[in-house]
């Protein structure tokens, strides 16, 4: 039986109709207990079945200072984008780039502004594993090659200030040589901080985070970690994801970590097969700041408009995290990757001042395509010879 194009699925193929939802009074309190047993990081909101938008994990934790009695209404008002909204004929491309521009891991269904469904980052990677596009595309032109991982002698906090820096939900955790010895996720370790402040409510002699510096990531960490090599197929990745309920999975050579597969990947990767003009970009990681996005979009379209012709880009995400120096200084660390008509490029760049740290990233993203295009005219120069 020949397999679907991605162009051809359809949101009302894939979307979850199982939904918890919330209404407008009811408190953060009750939004946070629905989120843990039901393992989701966005809540909609709706009253008499009317979609009013979602009450997000990410927003939570930004106004984590809120009292738990705060009503879901107010969070709402504080989303700095307004929710996109898709229907159900809408192809999963479109829905990928919505997503990736909302910054969401799960967009609202609607028919004449009535909920009818969710559709997620997870049921848009089962999309791809039946499409037939999964099978021809290798693991080593879609994975973040060069993963930063943990050591398992580390203790968790190290774990989760990678995670956060990162902006993912999984790190992997190596030995003293690099060789992969498992993996640590986000669930691993929101139930162990939460096992601790359990015990130390009862008055336990476990104090909390202070004391996580005893507890070292090989004790939390999920072994043996679900791998591959980076020949093997994209379509073999998403399988394994399902199967084992799964964000990433981590590629190996060598026993050692090369690369890692995300969801966030397969975001991408979906967003990627719609035909567009203009070039998607999606920052995160800053806070809502209009005047500084719109000098960084300036900064990147001219950036693009270089290696516009070297390739033709077509996503460009940068992912922003900030550290406190001495005094007022903030030094800024950018980490992105770029979608074009040939495959990805990853880069890596800092600076004390965020549009510098910008600029420094693109040149580093223009040199690299550059180089790749020169080695690839000497490969079929010599296959010529």
């Amino acid at each position: 039986m020949k397999r679907p194009k991605m162009m051809d699925l359809k949101v009302r193929e894939f979307m979850s109709t199982d939904l918890v939802t919330a209404t407008p009074d009811e408190p953060i309190s009750k939004i946070i207990g629905l989120m843990k047993a039901r393992d989701v990081h966005e809540i909609p909101i709706v009253q008499k079945n009317e979609f009013l938008g979602l009450v997000t994990l990410a927003e939570i934790a930004r106004r984590r200072n809120m009292p738990p009695t705060t009503k879901a209404e107010r969070m709402l008002s504080s989303v700095p984008r307004s929710v996109p909204q898709v229907s159900p004929e809408d192809d999963l491309p479109s829905v990928a780039e919505k997503m990736m521009g909302a910054n969401l891991r799960a967009l609202p269904v609607t028919e004449k502004k009535r909920l009818i469904g969710l559709i997620s980052r997870t049921d848009l990677t089962r999309a791809l594993a039946q499409a037939e596009e999964a099978d021809a595309v290798p693991v080593k032109d879609v994975m973040s090659s060069s993963p930063l991982c943990v050591n398992g002698e580390a203790d968790v906090t190290e774990a989760r200030r990678i995670m956060a820096s990162l902006h993912e939900r999984s790190v992997p955790v190596v030995d003293d040589e690099r060789r992969l010895i498992g993996v640590i996720g986000l669930k691993d370790l929101t139930a162990f901080f939460a096992s601790a402040k359990q015990k130390e409510r009862r008055g336990g002699d476990f104090i909390g985070e202070k004391d996580a510096i005893r507890v070292r990531i090989s004790s939390l960490m999920r072994s043996p970690p679900v791998t591959l090599g980076p020949q093997a197929k994209l379509g073999q990745a998403l399988k394994l994801m399902i199967q084992n309920d799964i964000s990433s999975v981590v590629v190996i050579e060598n026993s050692e970590p090369v690369g890692l597969v995300t969801k966030s990947d397969v975001l991408e990767v979906v967003a990627g097969f719609k035909e567009r003009k203009e070039l998607l970009v999606q920052i995160s990681g800053l806070e809502e700041q209009p005047d500084v996005y719109e000098q960084m979009y300036d900064i990147v379209q001219k950036g693009m408009r270089r290696i516009a012709g070297i390739v033709t880009p077509k996503i460009f995400s940068v992912h922003v995290v900030t550290y406190k120096g001495d005094g007022d200084r903030t030094k800024w660390s950018l980490r992105c990757r770029l979608t074009t008509t040939t495959g990805m490029t990853y880069a890596r760049h800092f600076d004390w001042d965020l549009f510098a740290a910008l600029e420094g990233l693109l040149d580093q993203l223009e040199s690299r395509i550059k180089k790749e295009k020169d080695r690839k005219v000497a490969e079929r120069r010599r296959g010529f010879s």
